[in-house]
């Protein structure tokens, strides 16, 4: 079976996507499948293909040059994504033998999917990571009503034209159903890890804080990603505050992004001396960085959960680490850490709460390692690649057989 797998990102701009992206590939070709992959290129930071798949057989890939489009202006953004769609059906045209389409999500779908509808034919598995323009809205870059309202309207379709829709989680299902899309046609794959790659790296062995002089003798509040829209950086200002007297708890922030330097000015502005920023790691640090802490935040703005979900989850499981998340404590995300007792789920706003964890957390190591291992089981069964992938295969010879 071939798989024409198209996407409006690609490996050369830092994605928190783009690690799943490669591992995904790699499964399915081991599996034997072949793979055409049809990506952009825009910052030029990473290789155009990951290392581990050049050279392999059965892979191809089509990589279309973009211009980088600020952010924050919306509508530039949107009409580049709808000129990425028409220059990037003049290579998916060209893929004659292909079986089924996998079909990344972005703010522009509804036309790639009409322009594959009309020209390729083919069963489309539509693959949602954030839902379009719910996230948006609920969190901000979209703050007319009306233009929230008309692309809603024009979304809507995609959920009928598409064959079959995979979503990250059961949040995320309930979401798509009620804007229209048939559950049976909806299915949960959740997240997923390298089981190859993802792992622990003691102190000893550790290159990120060999590289950043760290001790392991202080009680680090990490967050590792991207400092964007979703990221709720007001929570991580108001937390450092409260712990402020707590002189051996420090925060890290490692990463980079639009809202970055906004929320750098703030903590200098008010003197929070207990974060420490530290710029983007290179890939291959991933599982260093997430292993230089005690504990991994993970602070949402309102809406980000059931719109999406953290892709980052996964890993820090893998790598033996408690996730203290502040997001929509009724939300089945949240319930899934407490009911499996392998981390902390904090409502948004309740800033005294997440300090009062943090340091309860700090004070009671034997419960953070208990905890850390219930994750770490948690994530093996539920979220290493060779499941999610293999349910995305199961998925791929269902629509064949059909």
């Amino acid at each position: 079976m071939k798989i024409l797998y198209i996407t409006a990102e690609g490996f050369d701009t830092p994605n928190p996507n783009n690690q799943m992206a490669e591992v995904m590939i790699n499964d399915f070709l081991d599996n034997g499948y072949s793979v055409h992959l049809i990506q952009s290129r825009r910052k030029k930071i990473n290789s155009d293909i990951p290392c581990s798949l050049i050279g392999r057989e059965n892979f191809t890939c089509d990589t279309v040059e973009r211009k980088v489009v600020d952010k924050t202006n919306f509508i530039k953004r949107y009409l580049n994504d709808v000129h990425y769609a028409f220059l990037s059906m003049k290579c998916w045209k060209r893929v004659k033998d292909a079986d089924v389409i996998y079909l990344q999500s972005n703010p522009t779908i509804i036309f790639p999917m009409l322009l594959l509808k009309l020209f390729k034919r083919l069963p489309i598995v539509y693959s949602i990571y954030d839902i379009f323009p719910g996230h948006a809205y609920d969190i901000g870059v979209i703050t007319n009503k009306l233009i929230y309202e008309v692309l809603r309207i024009i979304q809507k379709p995609c959920y009928k034209m598409a064959t079959a829709i995979t979503v990250l989680s059961d949040d995320m299902k309930t979401k798509v159903v009620e804007q229209g899309a048939m559950a049976e046609s909806v299915y949960v794959v959740p997240a997923w890890f390298d089981v190859k790659t993802a792992k622990e790296i003691p102190y000893e062995e550790n290159r990120f804080m060999q590289k950043y002089g760290l001790k392991n003798d202080r009680f680090y509040v990490q967050f590792a990603g991207t400092i964007g829209y979703v990221f709720n950086y007001n929570t991580v200002i108001e937390l450092a505050k409260r712990l402020r007297g707590e002189k051996d708890i420090s925060i890290q922030i490692v990463g980079d992004g639009n809202v970055k330097q906004e929320f750098v000015r703030e903590a200098e502005s008010l003197g929070l001396d207990n974060i420490d920023f530290y710029p983007l790691q290179p890939v291959e640090l991933v599982p260093d960085v997430y292993s230089a802490c005690n504990v991994c935040i993970i602070p949402l703005k309102k809406g980000v959960i059931g719109n999406g979900t953290p892709s980052k989850a996964p890993i820090l499981m893998a790598c033996k680490r408690v996730i203290v998340n502040s997001v929509e404590i009724d939300s089945n995300y949240a319930q899934m850490f407490l009911e499996n007792k392998m981390g902390v789920a904090v409502d948004i706003f309740d800033y005294d709460k997440l300090a009062t964890e943090i340091i309860r957390l700090k004070n009671s190591p034997k419960e953070v390692a208990e905890m850390a291992l219930r994750a770490y089981e948690f994530g093996k069964n539920n979220y290493s690649s060779t499941k999610s992938t293999k349910k995305l295969m199961e998925i791929f010879e269902k629509l064949g057989r059909n």
